[in-house]
């Protein structure tokens, strides 16, 4: 159970660290793009179906997807449950 619950917090800091590369897109050619795609490749998975339910809200002129702290919410109860 251990194993399985730093998979998950593990998977909580590079969903952490996505959120925080998403408020600064990198330029292109700049050696955050291999970056921001390595943490995207690695959430993308986890995020895509969370996104189906509860699809980025539009709020003013900007867009809010909630996916991320969805799945951080459940990744919390599941490694408290374990």
């Amino acid at each position: 159970m251990t194993f399985v619950v730093d998979i998950l917090n593990l998977l909580l800091f590079v969903i952490l660290v996505r959120v925080v590369l998403s408020y600064v897109p990198p330029s292109p050619g700049s050696a955050l793009v291999p970056i921001t795609r390595f943490f995207e490749a690695i959430t993308e998975p986890v995020l895509r179906p969370v996104r189906r339910v509860v699809p980025p809200m539009r709020v003013g002129g900007t867009t809010v997807d909630l996916s991320p702290i969805i799945v951080w919410i459940l990744i919390l109860i599941v490694s408290r449950l374990l």
